[in-house]
């Protein structure tokens, strides 16, 4: 009998109407995130790079071998080394500092700021957010080494392909003007060298994975639809 005198009170939160689902969804964090502020890499952002580490290197280098060569000269006519050990010195030492100074070169456009993007190494998950990670001697050493063994292998490429062209020019500017034979190997050398470098650059080293880490173009200012989470509510109102 007591279960005809009880009566079901309906919770006030069932009658509530419940909020639809996206709603929810929309208030969660969004998945995609991270990826707003993300830059897709063109040959202009490329090119905007490689110069930004071309001429730092090329400038430090030229110095750099300058000064040494003076020093190997000078030790030579006191008679502190061979002629031997000179000419084969001059002959290393240029590619010896090109690529070590250039280490410094590249950690600093790892984290260089442009006009209207920046570099940052980010971590290698795009989810896991765009804090840029710091550009540690190992993280930097990595970025090194995909550059510079994919330059060396390409520029041995290309001069190996255009050999047969070089020479046959080379062969008609010697019987025109000896300067000019001069000249041309090493002009042809330095737009190799810068050509080989832009193509490494955007196309092994811009948003590729190295390790835990990958790097990325981000905007220099960021994303004006981005809002914090604690100012979200405030906006709504």
């Amino acid at each position: 009998m007591l279960d005809s005198n009880l009566t079901v009170r309906e919770n006030p939160r069932d009658s509530m109407p419940r909020e639809p689902p996206l709603v929810n969804a929309a208030s969660a964090p969004s998945l995609s995130s991270p990826l707003e502020n993300y830059v897709q890499p063109s040959l202009g952002h490329g090119l905007r790079i490689w110069w930004a580490y071309y001429w730092p290197t090329s400038l430090g280098s030229l110095f750099v071998v300058g000064f040494l060569t003076f020093l190997l000269r000078k030790a030579w006519e006191n008679e502190l080394i061979s002629r031997h050990v000179v000419l084969w010195s001059s002959r290393i030492l240029p590619y010896v500092v090109v690529y070590g100074f250039s280490v410094f070169t590249i950690r600093y456009v790892l984290g260089k700021s442009f006009r209207s993007f920046r570099v940052a190494l980010l971590p290698r998950d795009p989810l896991s957010g765009t804090e840029a990670m710091s550009r540690s001697l190992g993280r930097t050493i990595r970025v090194w080494w995909a550059f510079c063994w994919r330059t060396v292998v390409y520029s041995l490429i290309v001069r190996f392909a255009g050999s047969v062209a070089l020479g046959f020019t080379i062969g008609i500017l010697s019987s025109m003007s000896r300067a000019a034979a001069t000249c041309v190997p090493l002009i042809a050398q330095v737009v190799i060298d810068a050509a080989v470098g832009l193509f490494v650059i955007y196309s092994a080293i811009l948003d590729e994975e190295f390790g835990d880490f990958r790097v990325a173009l981000l905007p220099r200012e960021p994303a004006l639809g981005a809002v914090p989470a604690g100012n979200e509510g405030s906006q709504a109102h």
